[in-house]
């Protein structure tokens, strides 16, 4: 009888111990897997504001995701669209937006679809005989994985013609089995249009899979 209690008390013991191990493995693997995103992604930690409370709450699996269609996607060309538009404001005969848009997919390791997502820039321009001028830029997201916030983009005419924009915008997530902690992704825009032949590409690039 005493042969038999020790032995469940020992089995009970590397039950419990086994449980306790691959809770401890789990937790190690979640925290590697979080730290070599931050490596290969470029993942920062961002600063607290008053928006702070509008950025969606995501997974690390969620959150990852989403960069690794970005980071699939990275060397992707896409044709510039330019529509016509009335109402905003500048002097110039003729106004025309370029529109550049690319659409993703976020899915889980197991490939799963969390969610289709897009990024689009649009600059907007006036038109006035041979002469271009540049009115602004917008940047537009409709997602619950995260926020993304753009700045006026840089844009240089070239000698062959035509204009280049480039910017740095950021993707924000909080992380919720990280703590909660707020952390943002730098992404890279780079386009260009030539308003006489009228077309342009553009690409959207995590400015560390660039480097």
């Amino acid at each position: 009888m005493k042969s038999i209690k020790f032995f469940l008390a020992c089995a009970f013991v590397l039950a419990f111990t086994a449980c306790s191990n691959t809770e401890s493995d789990s937790f190690e693997d979640n925290s590697s897997t979080f730290e070599s995103m931050k490596t290969l992604y470029g993942i920062e930690a961002a600063t607290l504001d008053s928006q702070s409370d509008n950025i969606p709450t995501v997974t690390a699996e969620e959150m990852r995701g989403v960069l690794e269609a970005l980071y699939k996607n990275s060397d992707a060309s896409y044709d510039c669209k330019v529509e016509d538009v009335e109402g905003y404001y500048g002097a110039g005969n003729n106004k025309k937006t370029v529109m550049m848009t690319a659409e993703y997919k976020a899915r889980t390791r197991s490939g799963a679809l969390l969610e289709n997502f897009a990024l689009c820039v649009s600059l907007k321009f006036n038109v006035d005989k041979s002469s271009v001028y540049y009115v602004g830029t917008s940047y537009d997201c409709v997602t619950d994985l995260f926020t993304w916030k753009g700045y006026a983009a840089s844009i240089s005419a070239i000698p062959e013609g035509g204009t280049v924009f480039t910017s740095t915008s950021y993707i924000y997530f909080r992380v919720s089995d990280e703590g909660n902690c707020l952390v943002k992704v730098p992404v890279s825009f780079k386009g260009s249009y030539d308003f006489d032949a009228a077309k342009g590409t553009y690409n959207f690039t995590l400015s560390k899979a660039a480097n």
